[in-house]
Parts: C-alpha cells; sequence; structure tokens
C-alpha cells in the first residue's frame, strides 16, 4: 500500500470527458430538463442558457484557482489557502453533504426510476432498490479498477453521446419546422411569471455545476496541471453547454412550447422525440442515457474519493486512514465509505419519497450545499486578492466583478426556493438543506474549539506542499 496519488497521468483529453461524464447530458435531458420543464414551462430553454451563463460565473472562480493551486480538495483546498482553516472545514462538511446527495440523487435513484419507462413495478414492486444496489457495486467496482482505466470509458462514451445527441437535435429542430421560435426565450411564460423562472434555476444551475469539481479534484493526476485543468475547464464547459442548451431548445420546439406541462409529466419525454426521428435513434438514446447516468456516478465517484482523500490528509472530517491509497492509486478506503452512504441515502429517500421523487428531494438539498460552497469560493477568490495586493484595474473581472455576479446569482436562486416555499416534497429539501448546514457551522465551531491546531491547517495541502515534502 502507497499513500498518494499517482502523477502525471492525465492529459487534457481525459479531463474534457471527465467532465462531460460529471455534467452527464443525456441523463440531465431524461431526469432534470423534465423537471425545470414543470416550472418553466415554453421558457425551458432560456432557463437552461441562463442557468449556463450562471455556471459559467462559477466556473470563473475554480478556474483562477485551478492555475494556481493543484490539490485533490478542490474548493476545500481553495478555501484553505485563501482566508484560512475555519471556513476550509466548513466548506468541507458542505462539500461532503453536497456531493453525497447528488451522488445517491441523481446517478442511483435517478437511473432507477428511468427504467420505470419500461416496466411500473420499478416502482411499485420495489424493483428499484435491487436496481439501486446493483449500480452502487458496478461503479464501485469501475472505481477500483482505477482512474486511467475509468477515463478511458469516459472518453469512448463520452464522444459516442455527443454525437448522438447533436444528430438527434437537428433531426428534432427540422421535424418541429414551423414550430421553431425565438418565444421559448421569454422568462415571461414560465409557470409564475419571472418567480417561477427563477425557481426552475435551482435545476438548470444543478444540470452544470459538478463540472469544475470534476476536474479540479483530480488536478494532482494531471500532465501539467496548472495549466491542462484551466484549459480543460473551459473546452469541457463549452462542448457541454453548448450541447444541452441546444437540446433544450430542440425538445421544447418539438414537443411544442404550449405543451410543455405534458413534457415535464412524461417520465420518457426524450425516448418519445427520438422515436419521431427514428427507431434507431430511440435505440441509441436509451442506451447511452443509461450510460450517461453511470457516466455521472463514475465521474461524481472518483471525484468524491480524492476530495474525501484530501480532507483525510489534512485530518478534517476522515481519520488518516481514509488517506491510504492502493496500486491503482484509488483512495480505497473512501471508495468504501461512499458506497455504502450512498446505498443508506438512496434507498432511505427512494423508501420515504419514493425513488422518482426522492431523487429530486435529494438534488434540490444538493442545490444548497452547491451554491454555499460556489459563495464561498468565489468570496474567497475576492478576499484573498484583496489580501495580496492584486485587485488591480485588469484583476477585477476575472477577479471581483464575475464573482460578484455568481454570488449574487446563487443568492437570488436560493430565495426562489423560499419566498414562495415550494410544494411538498421540494419544500422538505429546502428545510432539510438548512438544518443540515446550520448544524454543519455548530460542528464546525465545535471542532475549532476542541482542535485549533488542526483546524488552522485544514485545506492547507496542495501538490507543492507534497513535493516540497518529498524532497526534504
Amino acid at each position: 500500500m502507497v499513500d498518494s496519488l499517482r502523477k502525471n497521468i492525465l492529459g487534457t483529453n481525459r479531463l474534457i470527458w471527465q467532465g462531460w461524464g460529471m455534467t452527464a447530458p443525456a441523463a440531465d435531458i431524461a431526469y432534470l430538463l423534465g423537471g425545470i420543464a414543470l416550472v418553466a414551462l415554453g421558457a425551458t430553454p432560456l432557463s437552461i442558457l441562463i442557468g449556463f451563463l450562471i455556471y459559467l460565473a462559477i466556473l470563473n472562480t475554480s478556474y483562477r484557482f485551478s492555475k494556481k493551486y493543484v490539490s485533490a480538495g478542490s474548493d476545500f483546498t481553495y478555501v484553505g489557502k485563501s482566508i484560512g482553516g475555519f471556513m476550509a472545514t466548513f466548506e468541507g462538511w458542505n462539500l461532503f453533504f453536497g456531493t453525497m446527495f447528488a451522488f445517491a440523487g441523481f446517478g442511483m435513484l435517478g437511473l432507477a426510476g428511468f427504467f420505470d419507462i419500461f416496466d411500473s413495478g420499478v416502482i411499485t414492486r420495489g424493483y428499484w432498490i435491487p436496481i439501486v444496489i446493483a449500480l452502487n457495486f458496478i461503479t464501485f467496482y469501475i472505481l477500483y479498477r482505477g482512474i486511467k482505466f475509468s477515463t478511458t470509458y469516459q472518453i469512448v462514451t463520452g464522444i459516442a453521446e455527443f454525437s448522438i445527441l447533436i444528430a438527434g437535435g437537428i433531426g428534432l429542430v427540422i421535424l418541429a419546422g414551423k414550430n421553431n421560435t425565438l418565444d421559448v426565450f421569454s422568462p415571461f411564460i414560465a409557470s409564475g411569471g419571472i418567480s417561477g423562472f427563477l425557481h426552475s434555476l435551482t435545476l438548470s444551475v444543478v444540470t452544470f455545476i459538478g463540472l469544475s469539481i470534476a476536474l479540479t479534484a483530480i488536478s494532482e493526476e494531471a500532465h501539467i496541471p496548472k495549466k491542462t485543468v484551466p484549459k480543460s475547464l473551459l473546452i469541457s464547459s463549452m462542448i457541454i453547454g453548448v450541447t444541452i442548451v441546444f437540446l433544450a431548445y430542440a425538445m421544447t420546439v418539438a414537443w411544442g412550447p404550449s405543451r410543455m406541462l405534458s413534457f415535464g409529466n412524461s417520465v420518457d419525454n426524450g425516448l418519445v422525440l427520438f422515436r419521431e426521428i427514428s427507431p434507431v435513434m430511440f435505440i441509441l438514446l436509451f442506451i447511452f442515457t443509461v450510460n450517461s447516468f453511470m457516466g455521472n456516478n463514475i465521474s461524481m465517484g472518483t471525484s468524491m474519493t480524492r476530495i474525501f482523500y484530501a480532507f483525510s490528509r489534512d485530518s478534517i472530517i476522515f481519520p488518516k486512514a481514509f488517506s491510504r491509497t492502493d496500486r491503482n492509486g484509488t483512495p480505497r478506503n473512501t471508495t468504501y465509505l461512499i458506497l455504502a452512504i450512498s446505498l443508506f441515502l438512496s434507498i432511505t429517500f427512494g423508501i420515504i419519497f419514493g425513488p422518482i421523487d426522492g431523487g429530486y428531494v435529494l438534488l434540490f438539498a444538493d442545490a444548497f450545499f452547491s451554491f454555499l460552497i460556489r459563495s464561498i469560493s468565489s468570496g474567497s477568490l475576492i478576499i484573498s486578492t484583496f489580501r495580496d495586493g492584486k485587485m488591480k484595474a485588469g484583476a477585477l473581472l476575472g477577479y471581483l466583478i464575475i464573482p460578484v455576479i455568481s454570488i449574487g446569482a446563487l443568492l437570488a436562486v436560493l430565495a426562489s426556493n423560499f419566498f414562495p416555499l415550494p410544494v411538498y416534497p421540494y419544500n422538505a429539501a429546502s428545510v432539510l438543506a438548512i438544518v443540515i448546514i446550520a448544524a454543519v457551522f455548530v460542528i464546525t465551531l465545535f471542532t475549532w474549539i476542541k482542535n485549533p491546531e488542526t483546524v488552522k491547517k485544514a485545506g492547507s495541502t496542495s501538490l507543492e506542499e507534497i513535493t516540497e515534502t518529498s524532497i526534504d
């Protein structure tokens, strides 16, 4: 056993398609797009577009930090390096809950619910439970094989998925004919007008928000990380953004902007539309939607093993045993932990709310953690730039204006989850997230009082420190 990640093994191509796997466009279209359409209605393409633009503002922070720090801790390390260990510890706990909720809610319950389109017994007879168990163990096996194996899988399947989605989208635009319209870019046609449109942005932003972690968490294993990671963030986000925005438009005009409530209530909306193009496209979309969910599981799982590894390395949240790696460079103990927690969350929330609504509850709750994480990171970018005396005229856009815009946008979207409070069960997600965040702050404060020196060092380890230590 060795206790370090493998270095210099991931190039730009692997990073780009790892980001694609995390965002999982085909799965987003099958799962999240319907949820967005229930609120945004005919304005679904605009909701996705605004969500992507907000995400680009968020991505700016990861882009700037990834050029400066290389660490498996991602935002945990960025905050620790910038504003100290207390906020890094708080950030770490939120990363823990946010990533676990997203992992169980989207990749596990989302895919289990997707199978219900072929057999209602998946839900009514409880077949989703063995499906969730199987998905967790398949994901564990792929993670166990190591990051070279999993990223090769992401490249091959990601390129194929991209080709099918773009070809299908072009077919849908042609099929829509005279129904092609720019009216879908008006927020006023959303359910509830502007307030409803803002609420729809919760899932629209979540559609993209995992991309930065997917790449920054594996930066220690990248080739020339301070160059390849920032470049890959930009390229991957552009490929993903164009694909999902285009598909949202194509599906809206093909289904009918005035009929998008039925689109949201349909469990197989994408498959229905692709069947209109050809039976072959229908079959391919089904295959690659299942694969897309799995791609998200693999990418998210990989990121989580590295982030939790970084927590353990800095003696925060997890004991040192979780920073051990095997001959493949996989933090195996964190992989076991993720498997166990994912099984608990997906089965528990699936039983309480049903697998489909249970997945949405976990994702809406994840939005609170994710938005808070990115707001703290953006704030730390601003503070550290001022503190270091580098907030010059040329730095204002990237280090002040865009981070402020991202924080403001995230707070506005979060507010839409309380004013008004969404209907059950999504209001349960809002309450659950706020309670956990409050508890996390108390835990962080208690840890700081009990072990101030340990907390002070939280988020302090990056590749530079590791190299210096090995040289010494």
